[in-house]
């Protein structure tokens, strides 16, 4: 492997065990391994927080090209561990509605619930298409610009090229991590570096280290799950 090159064996083998008979998600494989390839960053940049948005460190994982590197085949990718609330709590964004065709489609997709999607975006923008952070996170799903560029976004302020680069996102994060929502989280906040540097891989990680990880990263774990549950 090239020095300061993220391994993207790790990606290719667990695609590779999630495929199915007929090789549904043989062309999203290719894809996603050549995106990796080409967008990885050096390992030295890896990681740095960047308060309450992706990382321009996140790009290193992302999918590629706003969602188009996984296409329709990868929703039938199983991921048994991604978790969705079982009982609506709390009341939706008033403004939720507007997008719900957007975040649908993202949804179907790249097979992952609607109710994280929705959750990401409350917690992130509260629904907010023109929010920009002061770290220069931008649109609904707080993407930083070396993000969005990353993920194919043009313009992170237009809200279905901003939820298609989110969603492509947190998709990849979800395969990288068998399908942990919490980790996938915790990538998607704090940047997928940081978990490698901290040893977290698994779930019984990150209950172990938990305490380890940037106290927003902590927050915003729970922030979204809070936020998911009221979108079931």
């Amino acid at each position: 492997m090239e020095q300061g090159k993220i391994d993207s064996s790790v990606f290719a083998t667990l695609l590779q065990q999630k495929m199915d008979q007929s090789g549904t998600a043989s062309i999203s494989a290719q894809e996603l391994m050549k995106t990796l390839d080409a967008i990885a960053l050096p390992a030295n940049q890896m990681g740095k927080l960047k308060p309450g948005a992706m990382s321009l460190d996140s790009a290193s994982d992302s999918s590629g090209a706003a969602g188009a590197s996984l296409d329709r085949s990868a929703a039938k990718i199983s991921m048994p561990n991604v978790s969705e609330p079982t009982v609506k709590s709390g009341t939706p964004n008033s403004n939720a509605a507007q997008y719900a065709d957007l975040v649908q489609a993202a949804s179907s997709r790249f097979g992952i619930p609607q109710s994280l999607i929705n959750g990401i975006i409350d917690a992130e923008s509260s629904f907010n298409p023109n929010a920009q952070s002061g770290a220069g996170a931008k649109g609904l799903m707080q993407l930083m610009d070396g993000t969005a560029a990353g993920l194919g976004v043009k313009n992170s302020f237009d809200p279905e090229q901003n939820i298609n680069g989110g969603a492509s996102y947190i998709a990849s994060m979800l395969l990288r991590f068998d399908g942990s929502q919490r980790l996938a989280l915790a990538a998607y906040n704090a940047g997928p570096g940081t978990l490698q540097r901290l040893g977290i891989r698994t779930e019984s990680d990150l209950n172990a280290k938990f305490d380890q990880l940037p106290r927003e990263t902590q927050n915003y774990i729970g922030r979204v799950e809070t936020a998911q549950a009221k979108y079931i």
